[in-house]
């Protein structure tokens, strides 16, 4: 009730101003009432009048309808011929409101703290205190734009930072701010998006989600304790609670990042898309929140150069084909959506994408409810905006025709009752089929195309004798004709020639297109004149209509891949029931190594493995296996493939608060590479920035599914922590020498301290929640703490980032101080020195098979390491840490055999069986048992061998790799990328808007990666 009032309080403002403001001069002239007669009112999506009256009183729509009374001393105002919408509504703009610019500080160094004065929030980029409504100033350039696209309404905000602040609804007239100024505060308006903020944290998108939830706890606890410490951040927060959320994204997984924190919260959030929601449908499919989706579709590549073409990825060009079907995608699973010009400045390109989305199978009526009425009850306006309903506010445009239909002009807008001339409306629509009388002859005559630029057709018959038979054939002509309609001047200038003339006529007359008729002088080829008439008998297909021949393409799902890029499937694989018969089965287990074994996998299970007798499933796939090995899938317990924008959060020294769990990339090619390697699970760590990192995510390589679905259910909890040189920061340039620690003594400090806090804030809530000490008011929840006491009840696992002997042993003895075991040194490359205390400390080991000596702190780096630390009984796994080498961590695996003489089934176990033990997840996998997922992997050869390859890899049962249709796959990229290359130079050809094509260079994040570089690859196989 409290946001109804105050919107109708803002809605009614304008309505009122006059009685405030003085009169300065003669009062302007206006008319009680304004009737527009004889249009076509499309009152709603589903609604639309024929020859209607529209009746308005001021701001107000008094009402419409075929039958009305117009009261005394209306302007009545002939609309025949045109149509009349209502005023679109834009839901993404900034319009007149100021850019945001980033502070000049003239400093190098890092900013760690907010520099904003006063009372507000702790970071920069959460600052939902700015209201739009206070800085809005109208700015008729950027009005303009948006009325030529048919725009009456847009919400602005301040496009800055995670937290905005509020946005406005404003009317895009030109002459009164307060009058333009709808309704003041209108939305909450978020990103992932840091913004123009200067301050280290966030630096990623993990951390950016992190934040967001921290201050969504916070506000919180605001609202509830009332607290003597005031914070205008949050104080904002709390007063504008109720209004509508919108949520800016740019990739269709941020929206279910977004939900995920809506849900959490018990928010619903609308969205502000990217435009390629079509690539998510199964995750979207009857989405009850509202999508701003833009139009703004990808341009087509130059690639007339066939050297440039075959560098574009497949992934840009199957983008570029689908983009504009992704409208009528997401009403297919009944997703609610608005539409945003965001990105477009020119109608006829905004008009152009419309008709282009509706010829993907987008309907009229669709396409205006997300112009109209959809953005309206996202905003929770509908009450006022949206259709032209009787007491609703005068916002329309006038069209000379339907522009959903056909190429139509905006000849006015009404702007909250007031008129605005866009262009002057042509005269005369003469468009029809005519009979047209030259001395006594007729020719049929069509004339169609846009109102203002009409096209004329004609036909004559011509008699052709047969040379052979002598018989007289009649021959159909269509010249070419020229036609020019100035005012209800009409000229048509054709050649014929046919039984009557031989030449070129010249017509010229009058266009009474009330009566239907042409009427004038014709010059004809013998110089005569004489007179020549035409009588409309029909209607003309209209051009550019979306009923026209043009066959709408709503054949979008077959082409949609999973994921939409390279090696994408058509159609997700599913579950089977496996055989694998007479393979070497390598178990892990007691059995050893067996030969001439069967493995049966159902439901993602393993269900029998031995040599003894079995039944077959019924409608089992049988695999001759016979020569083959088949081993458990590998586990790379390190690893930084599939993560979005960022690995590292190094903005703050302790970061426990962010999680990879939540910036999971689906879409990575380094996923489908690493199971063509056999890897079917890893652990995506943080990196390396800070000594507490983030928290790790533990994934199946589900290559084609979704974020949610590659995450393991009911995995065990870990974090990330590191020491050495990265973490103070020695690596960093001199400028990075503020933020503590920046000494190896002082990491150690940075551990007591974080923990200490840990205990201090666990005490804190027990009391509270005994009810027997404290003041009663319920303590803050501190994300970053809640994980540091999930780890001194040994709810939450470390894998440290080390190197040095003597940083292992200072963070073994901070542990054992502290009342709880590091779960795993990772890199650990001294750990042949310290393997004795590891031992008793409980500590496994992660390491790197023989990478040595390329930073200072690795120079004591040996090969014989991970061998050696095997010996005094630690569990110890060899992982990737790279993109590259999580393909070939078999061979990797293999060099435990050279170096240190480990027997090959305990080299194998150091990249399957040994990393499920370390990640705690031995029970599910690392082994080829009964009762285990089916994660295994055909190996072509000896698993440690270099000749070996991965010729089939199972997740949860679930084929996600096979070498035979990985062939076929390949072929299939070339020949999807022959098919779009072709489309793109038809595009090129009929001279479409193009651009040039610049390679990116693919990256990898590693341990050091800092800021949100990219892990996208070239996908441009």
């Amino acid at each position: 009730m409290k946001y109804f009032l105050s919107a109708l309080c803002s809605v009614f403002f304008g309505a009122i101003f006059a009685q405030i403001s003085p009169l300065n001069g003669v009062k302007d002239s206006q008319a009680p009432y304004y009737a527009l007669k004889n249009a076509t009112i499309v009152v709603s999506p589903e609604k639309t009048i024929r020859n209607g009256i529209l009746l308005i009183q001021g701001d107000k729509i008094v009402d419409v309808g075929t039958i009305i009374l117009i009261p005394e001393g209306t302007v009545e105002i002939d609309c025949n011929g045109k149509t009349i919408f209502p005023a679109f509504i834009e839901s993404y703009s900034s319009v007149g409101l100021p850019k945001p610019t980033q502070s000049q500080t003239g400093s190098s160094r890092p900013q760690l703290e907010s520099s904003k004065k006063g009372a507000y929030y702790w970071n920069e980029s959460i600052h939902p205190e700015i209201h739009s409504e206070e800085l809005y100033e109208i700015d008729e350039k950027a009005n303009e734009e948006l009325l030529k696209m048919g725009f009456g309404m847009a919400l602005t905000h301040v496009q800055d930072g995670i937290m905005r602040g509020t946005g406005s609804l404003v009317s895009l007239g030109s002459t009164n701010a307060n009058k333009q100024l709808v309704v003041g505060k209108s939305a909450q308006v978020m990103s992932f998006e840091k913004g123009i903020s200067r301050q280290t944290y966030p630096s990623s998108q993990m951390g950016s989600i992190a934040l967001l939830r921290q201050t969504f706890y916070d506000f919180k606890w605001y609202e509830k304790t009332k607290p003597t410490e005031i914070n205008l951040s949050l104080q904002a927060l709390v007063e504008n609670n109720e209004l509508p959320f919108l949520f800016k994204t740019s990739d269709k997984w941020e929206i279910l990042r977004a939900k995920k924190i809506a849900d959490e919260f018990g928010y619903q959030f609308n969205y502000i898309g990217s435009g390629n929601e079509y690539m998510a449908l199964n995750e979207l499919k009857n989405f009850g929140d509202f999508i701003v989706v833009p139009i703004n579709f990808p341009e087509a590549y130059d690639v007339k150069d066939p050297y440039v073409a075959r560098q574009v990825p497949l992934s840009d060009l199957k983008h570029w084909e689908l983009a504009p079907s992704n409208l009528h995608a997401l009403s297919t699973v009944n997703v609610p959506f608005c539409i945003t010009s965001n990105g477009i400045k020119a109608q006829d390109v905004f008009w152009k994408n419309i008709r282009k989305s509706m010829d993907r199978g987008l309907t009229r009526e669709a396409a205006l409810g997300a112009l109209t009425l959809n953005p309206a009850k996202m905003l929770k306006v509908d009450n006022q905006l949206g259709t032209l309903e009787k007491g609703k506010r005068a916002s329309f445009s006038v069209y000379s025709a339907d522009p959903f239909v056909e190429e139509a002009k905006l000849l006015e807008m009404w702007l909250l009752g007031d008129q605005r001339i866009i262009e002057e409306a042509v005269a005369h629509d003469i468009r029809g089929t005519y009979n047209m009388n030259i001395e006594g002859h007729i020719y049929p005559l069509v004339v169609s195309g846009p109102i203002d630029k009409p096209e004329a057709k004609i036909q004559s018959i011509r008699s052709i004798r047969d040379p052979k038979t002598q018989v007289l054939k009649k021959d159909t002509l269509s010249p070419k004709v020229f036609l020019q309609l100035i005012g209800d001047d009409i000229t048509l200038q054709f050649n014929l020639n046919d039984d009557r003339y031989n030449g070129s006529l010249n017509l010229h007359g009058k266009a009474r297109s009330k009566f239907g008729i042409f009427e004038g002088d014709a010059l004809i080829p013998s110089g005569k004149m004489v007179l020549w008439s035409a009588i409309r008998n029909g209607d003309s297909e209209v051009k550019g209509s979306t009923a026209s021949a043009v066959k709408k393409d709503t054949a979008i799902c077959e082409r949609i891949w999973h994921p939409n890029m390279a090696y994408g499937f058509d159609v997700l694989p599913k579950n089977e029931t496996i055989v694998f018969r007479d393979a070497t089965v390598w178990t892990n287990e007691d059995q050893g190594v067996l030969k001439n074994a069967t493995v049966i996998t159902e439901g993602g299970k393993i269900t029998y493995v031995g040599t003894g007798n079995f039944v077959i499933p019924n409608g089992a796939k049988v695999i001759d296996a016979k020569g083959k090995h088949l081993t458990s899938g590998i586990i790379d317990e390190h690893s930084h493939i599939a993560i979005s924008k960022g690995v590292n959060e190094g903005g703050q020294a302790i970061s426990a608060e962010v999680s990879i769990a939540d910036v999971v990339n689906s879409d990575d090619i380094n996923i489908y590479r690493q199971l063509a390697g056999g890897v079917t699970a890893a652990q995506l760590l943080h990196g390396s920035a800070n000594p507490i990192g983030g928290q790790s995510a533990l994934i199946k390589l589900k290559w084609g599914f979704s974020p949610a679905e590659m995450l393991i259910k009911d995995a065990p909890k870990f974090i990330k922590c590191a020491l050495g040189e990265n973490v103070k920061q020695a690596n960093w340039g001199d400028y990075n020498t503020v933020r503590f620690p920046q000494t190896r003594m002082g990491v150690e400090q940075l551990y007591y301290d974080g923990f200490a806090r840990a205990r201090e804030y666990e005490k804190e809530w027990e009391t509270f929640n005994s009810g027997k000490k404290g003041n009663g008011i319920e303590p803050r929840k501190d994300l970053e703490l809640e994980v540091l006491v999930e780890i001194l009840k040994s709810k939450r696992f470390i894998t440290c980032h080390s190197y040095v002997q003597s940083e292992i042993n200072m963070l073994m003895h901070v542990a054992d101080s502290m009342g709880f075991t590091i779960n795993t040194f990772t890199h650990i490359l001294e750990g042949y020195k310290v393997a004795d205390k590891m031992l008793k400390h409980g500590a496994g080991g992660s390491t790197f098979a023989d990478w040595w000596a390329y930073k200072f702190e690795v120079n004591d780096a040996i090969p014989y390491n991970a061998a050696m630390m095997a010996e005094q009984g630690i569990v110890v796994s060899i992982n990737s840490d790279d993109a590259e080498m999580g393909r070939r961590l078999n061979q990797e695996a293999a060099k435990g055999v050279k170096y240190g003489g480990m027997t090959e089934v305990e080299a194998w176990k150091m990249v399957t069986l040994n990393p499920a033990k370390l990640l705690h997840l031995d029970d599910r996998m690392g082994s080829v048992k009964s009762g285990k997922d089916a994660d295994l992997v055909l190996w072509t050869d000896h698993p440690l061998s270099i000749q070996a390859k991965s010729e089939m890899t199972l997740v949860d049962g679930i084929v996600l790799y096979d070498s035979k249709r990985d062939y076929q796959m390949r072929l299939t990229n070339q020949e999807e990328k022959a098919r779009i290359i072709s489309k793109m130079l038809e595009s090129n050809e009929k001279g479409e808007p193009s651009k040039s094509f610049f390679k990116k260079k693919a990256k990898h994040f590693h341990c050091d990666t800092l800021g949100e570089e990219g892990t996208e690859e070239e996908n441009s196989h």
